[in-house]
């Protein structure tokens, strides 16, 4: 189940809320796991069938059509907000899914997620405002397309994290797992990877004639979570910061230490050279005009193509090696050990997931600045072969998110995207 869709999930755990007469509280549920905590309107009932909307999604405009009073509990673009009433946090917008059969006879059952029914969007994800600043160089640029030194299969961006409320059930008692604290900074890449070489007029000309030339290289790429940066941005324009921190951290802590087909990834947290923040409250201890970074992920590519996935032990060793900081462990072992009180054979995922919650979420972050801003929340990942990780974050963090983007500020990772 992708993030950026809606779903149908069951309502659960329906409670009164102090001093309020016409809401109520209640679990949105997926599997029996709670994937988010809404107030909703006093005639709710338990184990109703809703369609699901986090604060990640916005309706469309034929739906507000068809349904005018859904738009009371949206923002601007219709998107759905994250919002605190009686002092409790409601984190998204369930809507009974007999309001949809006008859309698609398809059976909507537990699970189901969708962007589209029949021919009618229905919701689509936030796309946050872009700001980009246009910058002078004072030099005359050349005009023409520029060409992508990148070679296929070499350089990877990092994976799109599910959620691990809706993917619980994929967690099993005996996997080895990690849980590191998840930073709200801005994703960034350096990889020390094979790109295609700047070749002289002469090996230009003796490929014509058939000559054997090498064309490949290895050279260092920075990029963000979806952009690379050095040598494919267009000349003037420099995106949100007004400033290339990517390339900046990457050369900073990376550049002639990587092993050939090593790719790093990691978070930038704190402040930009300039003073301007990273992401605003979430300054981590630096001091204004300072940065850190913290690692979560190393792979080494093979001329091939093949990708070695560091294990979280040999990624810690190799941060110790480049003598940079990884992201803080908070457990390592198996799953089933991390809650030895839990009855793996039942309702264990459940249970689980709530226990996560309930040890590891909804803290504030230790910061320098007097305002409290939450933690984000953590990353579990499973030790396999691959890469398999979820993130789960605090409700408190959704309504930061949710209050920021009421203000029109731009989150990073966003824009980035």
């Amino acid at each position: 189940m992708q993030n950026s869709q809606a779903f149908v999930a069951t309502l659960k755990n329906i409670c009164p809320i102090e001093g309020a007469d016409k809401i109520v509280q209640a679990d949105v549920t997926l599997n029996d796991v709670t994937v988010a905590s809404i107030v909703t309107g006093v005639d709710a009932k338990e184990n109703t069938l809703v369609v699901y909307f986090d604060s990640n999604m916005c309706l469309s405009d034929q739906v507000i059509k068809d349904t005018p009073d859904l738009a009371r509990y949206l923002a601007k673009g219709n998107r759905v907000r994250v919002v605190k009433l009686r002092g409790v946090i409601s984190n998204g917008l369930a809507i009974k899914v007999e309001e949809f059969s006008r859309y698609s006879k398809e059976k909507m059952e537990e699970g189901f997620s969708f962007t589209s029914l029949g021919l009618t969007e229905i919701c689509h994800k936030y796309v946050a405002p872009i700001k980009v600043v246009r910058t002078s160089t004072g030099k005359k640029e050349r005009k023409g397309k520029k060409q992508s030194r990148m070679i296929d299969g070499q350089f990877s961006f990092h994976i799109y994290t599910d959620q691990l409320v809706r993917n619980a059930f994929k967690i099993h008692p005996d996997q080895v797992i990690s849980i590191s604290s998840k930073w709200h900074g801005t994703s960034a890449i350096c990889g020390n990877v094979l790109v295609k070489k700047n070749l002289s007029l002469t090996e230009r000309i003796a490929k014509l004639f058939k000559v054997e030339v090498i064309d490949s290289v290895y050279d260092y790429v920075y990029a963000s979570r979806t952009i690379v940066k050095n040598g494919l941005m267009e000349k003037g324009l420099s995106g949100y910061y007004g400033e290339d921190l990517w390339t900046l951290c990457g050369e900073e802590y990376f550049k002639g230490k990587l092993h050939k087909g090593e790719t790093v990834y990691y978070e930038i947290v704190g402040y930009l050279p300039s003073g301007g923040w990273i992401q605003k409250g979430f300054d981590y201890g630096c001091k204004p005009n300072e940065h850190k970074i913290v690692v979560y992920r190393i792979t080494k590519t093979g001329i091939d193509g093949d990708v070695v996935e560091y294990s979280w032990q040999a990624m810690k060793d190799r941060c110790r090696e480049l003598n940079v900081d990884h992201v803080k462990e908070l457990y390592f072992g198996k799953a089933k050990d991390l809650f030895p009180e839990l009855d793996v054979s039942e309702h264990w995922n459940q249970n689980f997931v709530q226990k996560l919650k309930e040890k590891y979420l909804e803290k504030d972050l230790e910061c320098n600045i007097s305002c409290k801003v939450p933690d984000e929340g953590i990353v579990l990942r499973v030790e396999a072969k691959g890469i398999e990780v979820y993130k789960l974050k605090s409700e408190r963090f959704y309504l930061k998110e949710s209050e920021l983007h009421e203000k029109g500020e731009v989150d990073v990772e966003e824009e980035q995207g």
